[in-house]
């Protein structure tokens, strides 16, 4: 399944992606504050080989993220957390290259829109590392509403790590212009 921004499209991953994907999340200026990476070689393989055979339903969603022209600028995928409940958790990185552009919260609203309307979550959820003050400033543009720090959420390269969580309902969503 594909989502269209007005600038960007979400896609399924292919085993072409590697050449450009590769260096994004293999760079520790975008891992720094995930739970992953950076990336090795045969990590990113493992993705896309996963991602190609079953990132897109019935429960987790995995896309590319590139610009109209096809450049690949990211990754963003949302995970059903629970259908009897109506949740759901996303998140989503970017080139560097491509940081400060917009694209993040374009994105992060995409994903939001489409787990509430095609997956019928009512709540979508996301988290980001308290000294990720960008990813927190995304996460609000994108109309999610800041709930709570989880301390000691994550256990990340040996260390525990706190996580801001953030949350959206359908009330929430962007408004058209």
């Amino acid at each position: 399944m594909t989502v269209t921004t007005p600038r960007l499209r979400l896609r399924e991953y292919t085993h072409a992606d590697f050449d450009w994907l590769h260096p994004v999340v293999s760079n520790p200026s975008v891992t720094r504050y995930t739970d992953w990476g950076p990336n090795e070689p045969d990590e990113t393989r493992a993705f896309l080989e996963k991602a190609a055979r079953s990132g897109s339903g019935p429960d987790t969603f995995s896309w590319a993220v590139t610009l109209a022209d096809g450049t690949g600028i990211g990754s963003a995928g949302v995970h059903v957390t629970s259908r009897e409940h109506r949740r759901a958790s996303f998140g989503y990185v970017l080139d560097p290259r491509h940081w400060g552009r917009g694209y993040a919260t374009e994105v992060a609203e995409a994903v939001v829109t489409f787990a509430h309307t095609t997956l019928e979550m009512y709540r979508v959820e996301a988290t980001c590392d308290p000294d990720n003050a960008a990813s927190a400033r995304v996460l609000e543009k994108a109309t999610l509403t800041f709930e709570c720090r989880l301390r000691g959420h994550l256990l990340v390269r040996g260390s525990w790590r706190d996580s801001l969580l953030y949350a959206a309902l359908p009330g929430d969503l962007p408004r058209a212009p």
